[in-house]
């Protein structure tokens, strides 16, 4: 079956990477990861779906001239997904299952130099606790697709030149930021209420980076940061480049 021809599409609020052999599907609205093995079980049926970069050898999951079980099992797969809503028919509200391309990142703004004495003011403060408390309202009260969703149209109502990037001004804004955080919450284990606090800072000052979402398998783990371009603003390469991108915001 040709991609072109595939009568499957993803829903508009489930994403997709490729880590591995394994595909990773997020769904927004359940708030849920799935993994598929192998990385290209569903070739064919869901438009875009990535295909095998090398045959499976013989005697594997799945192999070229073994269409009943790969057929079989897709359509399980298949089955499952329509049921929960993961994918609509061709013509309907969905998307192709195109991996996200996001640029790896090479350097970040926490590296600061620490003999600089750095001074915030109360407006400052009073910024990034508004931004804090929203944070922390939305991830409680509030299902993620949504939260997603309100940070996708506060965006899109901004000239894209407004939105146009300002390396000083932003390092000097994630300064601050990093500065009077440990006044509101620590990092250990919240990268999801860091992004979003730093998202919400940002917007304030008419900022807006890249808000990335990545996975990775064996072990299965979940995390997300901010960036412009190769420019981290929360996070450290090395850490980053150990998830595959999953969702940009």
């Amino acid at each position: 079956m040709d991609n072109a021809e595939a009568p499957y599409l993803l829903a508009r609020h489930v994403h997709l990477c490729i880590c591995g052999r394994h595909a990773v599907l997020m769904d927004l609205r359940r708030d849920k990861y799935v993994a598929v093995a192998p990385a290209h079980l569903l070739a064919g049926w869901v438009g875009g779906w990535p295909g095998a970069e090398e045959p499976v050898p013989p005697g594997g999951e799945i192999t070229a001239g073994d269409g009943r079980v790969s057929a079989s099992r897709a359509r399980s797969l298949i089955s499952q997904m329509l049921e929960q809503g993961m994918l609509v028919r061709e013509g309907g509200q969905g998307r192709w299952a195109l991996p996200l391309v996001v640029a790896s990142p090479q350097r970040t703004l926490l590296e600061f130099d620490f003999d600089e004495r750095m001074t915030a003011g109360p407006a400052q403060a009073a910024r990034l606790a508004l931004a804090w408390m929203r944070a922390r309202a939305d991830l409680a009260l509030r299902p993620m697709d949504a939260i997603i969703s309100s940070a996708q149209a506060r965006k899109a109502r901004v000239p894209p030149e407004r939105c146009a990037a300002d390396p000083a001004r932003e390092r000097a804004l994630v300064k601050t930021f990093v500065h009077l955080r440990p006044l509101f919450y620590t990092v250990r284990r919240a990268c999801l209420l860091d992004s979003l606090t730093l998202v919400n800072f940002l917007a304030g000052y008419g900022v807006y980076p890249e808000w990335v979402f990545g996975v990775r398998t064996a072990p299965f783990d979940a995390h997300c940061w901010v960036q412009r371009a190769e420019v981290l603003f929360n996070d450290l390469p090395d850490r980053t480049h150990q998830y595959s991108p999953i969702l940009r915001v």
